[in-house]
């Protein structure tokens, strides 16, 4: 019994000890053994937009399902190859394909249009091919737009310009704000008659040292980018960018040509707003003594 008792003494007195060992620890500054600065570095990095992103869809009917699907289809691909010409590896193009089925109509008691949607009473058939594009080189976006309008889309979507946080930009907008954390912590020294040490901590965030990468539009600030110049004129000739074939009017298959002239008219200026990176970093000096 008296070995028991003097065991959970030993216990007890070690539980206590480690209690006030982890205390002081996880309660007493950082800053009372040395003196530190700690500046909190904040950067706004405005950046031109770096992708640019449309989609169009071609509409065709027919009687026969497949053959409405195939007319549609024929202009998709031409206007694939006619994006491929003037982009290349620059452009990632997504298709798709569906179809749906129309109905014969007829009047309702209140003299409405309305469509007999049953088996028996399909009139055609309505394929659409919708083609969606990003371009990662924005002074090529009008142009393979252009050559997408080129093949008279039945849709056409906006073209949205934006800013996609890739490394290379998170990376600019984070040395930014490193360098205005260091020029704050000098600013403070300077203030406070002392001089910085040694560096003890940097890390990204807002204070103490933790936070996350955020990005928001941008207000533009000192103008704008310009569209890009049009393109050059071949002497002499009208450059042809793609050729292929389409199901005509009447059913027979017609030759399409798209040319430089096509794309010209059709490249659609705008200006491109710069697009705001923030980031933050926390930053610690010693101070000499």
């Amino acid at each position: 019994m008296r070995h028991q008792i003097l065991f959970a003494s030993i216990m007890a007195l070690a539980m206590a000890a480690s209690a006030t060992a982890q205390q002081a620890v996880f309660e007493e500054p950082y800053w009372t053994k040395s003196p530190v600065i700690e500046a909190l570095g904040r950067a706004d990095v405005e950046l031109p937009p770096n992708r640019a992103s449309f989609s169009v869809s071609f509409v065709e009917t027919d009687r026969d399902a497949e053959d409405a699907m195939k007319a549609a289809v024929s202009r998709a691909r031409i206007a694939y190859d006619a994006i491929k010409a003037v982009a290349g590896d620059n452009s990632r193009v997504t298709t798709s394909v569906m179809v749906d089925a129309y109905y014969d109509q007829y009047r309702d008691s209140d003299g409405n249009m309305v469509e007999n949607i049953r088996p028996d009473k399909v009139k055609g058939y309505e394929g659409t091919a919708s083609v969606s594009v990003t371009v990662t080189e924005i002074s090529l976006a009008g142009e393979a737009r252009a050559a997408a309008l080129a093949l008279s889309p039945e849709i056409s979507g906006t073209m949205r310009v934006y800013l996609e946080r890739t490394a290379e930009v998170n990376r600019t907008a984070y040395e930014a704000a490193v360098a205005d954390a260091a020029a704050r912590a000098k600013a403070s020294a300077m203030a406070a008659g002392a001089s910085l040490g040694r560096l003890l901590v940097i890390q990204e965030g807002n204070g103490p040292c933790l936070g996350h990468w955020t990005s928001q539009p941008g207000r533009v600030r000192g103008g704008y980018m310009a569209a890009p110049p049009p393109s050059p004129q071949y002497a002499g000739q009208n450059k042809v960018v793609v050729q292929g074939t389409r199901r005509g009017t009447r059913g027979q298959e017609e030759a399409v040509i798209i040319t430089q002239d096509d794309l010209d008219a059709l490249n659609l200026p705008s200006d491109r707003e710069p697009q705001t990176v923030q980031a933050q970093v926390c930053i610690v000096y010693a101070v000499k003594p």
